[in-house]
């Protein structure tokens, strides 16, 4: 028995290809962006869509334990601040909320090398990576190079 689509059927999305890119105007000299700088590039702009995207890209790279993160001593300062008052800038890297901005905008990556790992290592753009609380600090604290 075939079925006849109408227009009240609803219809399959067929899944956007999400492209990982980089603007270079972002990067510094040595070819460093901020994820942020990475996931705005990969979002075209759209700001709730770089959140969300920059969110994912962060505990991906958490998960994987990326080794090449830097900031400033500076921005690291800010940041250890930040979590003594408010431990949801390591916790919460969702699409709803302005940590995942203040992290990802202070954290560089050398962009090309980084879009490469997320490539090999199998990044999946709408897949939701979580890693443990514990995971999270140990990697911002001792794995973060300063730079």
């Amino acid at each position: 028995m075939a079925t006849e689509q109408t227009e009240d059927t609803p219809q399959e999305e067929t899944p956007v290809e999400i492209v990982l890119r980089y603007n270079k105007d972002d990067t510094d000299e040595h070819g460093f962006a901020s994820v942020w700088n990475i996931a705005s590039a990969t979002c075209d702009g759209d700001t709730a869509r770089t959140r969300d995207m920059a969110g994912r890209m962060l505990g991906f790279l958490c998960k994987k334990d990326y080794e090449h993160v830097v900031c400033s001593s500076t921005d690291a300062s800010y940041l250890d601040e930040w979590f003594e008052r408010d431990k949801a800038i390591l916790y919460n890297w969702k699409a709803d909320s302005e940590t995942t901005d203040a992290i990802t905008q202070h954290a560089y990556v050398p962009a090309a090398a980084m879009i490469s790992f997320l490539k090999r290592e199998k990044f999946k753009p709408t897949a939701n990576y979580s890693p443990r609380r514990a995971d999270r600090v140990a990697w911002f604290q001792e794995k973060w190079g300063l730079g």
